[in-house]
């Protein structure tokens, strides 16, 4: 199965692509310029669709990581990566007739939940998003769900909580999503038969808050990891809040 990742030299991306280049045949987008000769990925911006059309050619599947990812970015930052840049994407792919792509939303989507502690949360519930981040990825979701109705592609929408090498703060503790974990979950999505889907990422949590159980049912996502084990004992330390997925 050949599988086309954009933002291939971000965080997320440093996690996952090893993963999945265990069992798929991956083409690496970045806009970055590759640090080696022959390069390890294709340097495409978002804004250009016919770069986009040439590296999705072929391919089976897209997973679409890139974009701004800063939660704090402000609308001007936004809006080209985000969602001129989205919707160039999910163009690309169709035009390339590619029938899937996972795109990573984010759990932003339903912010404002969190904030409020009104827990547990499910993809069933509105959106509400806790900033122009927020809103950038639920356009996003909206924009999957029309290219799905009316173009035959199937989307699966992942609300990716914090993917991070080891939980580090009380946040992390409940939102964390393992390297290991994100590569069942977007394993399970791509080799799903879903038409469109709306998921939250994250592990096996003890104090997790969202629900995955539709992730569990539909993409066979089983998660292995809590972020308990990082909390136990003499030795476990837990920091301030910073900027998360």
């Amino acid at each position: 199965m050949r599988v086309v990742i954009t933002g291939s030299m971000g965080s997320v991306a440093g996690l996952l692509v090893p993963r999945l280049a265990r069992s798929f045949d991956l083409t690496l987008v970045s806009r970055r310029p590759p640090v080696c000769d022959p390069p390890e990925h294709l340097q495409i911006d978002l804004d250009d669709v016919e770069g986009l059309v040439g590296a999705c050619e072929g391919a089976d599947a897209v997973v679409h990581l890139a974009g701004e990812s800063h939660t704090f970015a402000t609308w001007d930052q936004l809006v080209g990566p985000n969602v001129t840049g989205l919707v160039n994407l999910f163009e690309a792919a169709r035009r390339a007739g590619v029938m899937k792509v996972v795109f990573a939303s984010s759990n932003h989507v339903t912010g404002m939940y969190d904030l409020e502690k009104q827990w547990p949360i499910g993809p069933g519930q509105p959106i509400r998003p806790d900033s122009p981040y927020g809103v950038t990825k639920a356009f996003g979701e909206a924009m999957g769900r029309y290219y799905s109705d009316n173009f035959g592609i199937a989307v699966i929408c992942l609300r990716i909580g914090w993917a991070l090498e080891r939980p580090h703060n009380e946040v992390a503790r409940f939102m964390w999503l393992s390297p290991d974990d994100l590569a069942r979950l977007v394993t399970g999505a791509l080799l799903s038969t879903v038409r469109f889907g709306i998921y939250y990422g994250v592990s096996d949590n003890t104090q997790r808050h969202w629900a995955i159980d539709n992730a569990q049912v539909d993409l066979g996502y089983e998660p292995q990891d809590d972020s308990e084990v990082y909390f136990a004992g003499p030795e476990s330390r837990i920091d301030g809040d910073d900027d998360h997925s």
